[in-house]
């Protein structure tokens, strides 16, 4: 048998139902104000705990000049503006493992190694690639380094 939660109600569906309620009466302002407040930071705690979307970027021939780039040890690159690797085109080998699961051996990816090409490409077509990033225009974030 299957336990069934009952549906908590929306905030603004209770208002909308209850208008005159929520608007006319102190009470009802009040609780209003609380709802909405409750919502605010429920949506606060859920941005926060959101999962980035992005973990690198191809690198743009842009890039190279913008001020928010940062390049490290061992020829790595990042974007302090999105807080992202920035990867030439081509490159980030995915690092696999066995994962062992009741219908057999899986494989997982487990990390990339951002230093080698994902399949064989020429460094020709990888320099056109950064040419033509982003259609050849800057990412919105550039900046120019001065």
């Amino acid at each position: 048998m299957e336990i069934v939660e009952p549906t908590k109600i929306d905030w603004r569906e209770e208002a909308s139902k209850n208008l005159e309620y929520y608007l006319e009466t102190e009470e009802g302002r009040n609780k209003l104000v609380e709802m909405i407040r409750a919502e605010a930071v429920r949506l606060l705690q859920q941005m926060k705990a959101r999962q980035r979307v992005r973990e690198a970027v191809w690198l743009s021939r842009f890039c190279l000049n913008c001020s928010y780039l940062m390049k490290g040890k061992r020829g790595s690159m990042k974007c302090m503006k999105w807080d992202v690797k920035v990867v030439k085109p081509f490159y980030g080998k995915p690092l696999w493992t066995v994962i062992l699961t009741e219908r057999g051996e899986e494989l997982k990816i487990v990390d990339f190694d951002w230093h080698s090409k994902s399949f064989s490409v020429s460094d020709i077509l990888v320099e056109e690639a950064i040419k033509r990033v982003n259609n050849g225009y800057p990412y919105p974030c550039f900046e120019y380094r001065g």
